[in-house]
């Protein structure tokens, strides 16, 4: 009887691990088109660069990469954050160009221009920072959606 047993679970258990193996294998992704998938289709940012299956992405040309969506609605948030920084850069450098040419006639007026240009270029990292967040979340939602088909 012990004999009938060994014999019995020596055969049933590799076929059971085989039947496990193959209904695996069978219902998972590979490896290598997860690896693909992730190298083409998946976007990193590098500080002001962006980079989608070795090509560099400029800002502007991530708005064709972005499907309708949050992701998206997301982008058009920073781009308008990157304008809005782009515009305090300006008038904070006016500014503070001013109030050197004010304080070089020794006129009073340049400190408060000086002041006033360094409030602008203070208000203008934390909008710039912002636009940052904002990208970085869109391109979190783009990846995720890529790399496990989810909504975004």
């Amino acid at each position: 009887m012990n004999n009938v047993f060994d014999r019995c679970i020596s055969y049933v258990i590799p076929v059971c691990l085989l039947g496990c193996l193959t209904a695996t294998y069978g219902y998972s992704q590979s490896r290598d088109s997860l690896l693909s998938v992730y190298n083409n289709q998946t976007i990193h940012s590098f500080g002001r660069v962006y980079v989608k299956g070795g090509n560099r992405l400029s800002f502007r040309s991530l708005r064709h990469e972005f499907t309708p969506g949050p992701a998206q609605d997301l982008y058009q948030q920073s781009r308008k954050k990157l304008l809005l920084s782009n515009a305090l850069a300006v008038a904070a450098t006016a500014a503070l160009v001013g109030s050197a040419i004010l304080r070089k006639n020794e006129n009073a007026a340049g400190v408060a221009l000086l002041v006033v240009g360094i409030g602008i270029n203070l208000g203008n990292f934390r909008v710039r920072k912002r636009s940052t967040e904002l990208v970085d979340q869109a391109l979190w939602l783009h990846n995720r959606k890529v790399l496990f088909n989810t909504p975004e």
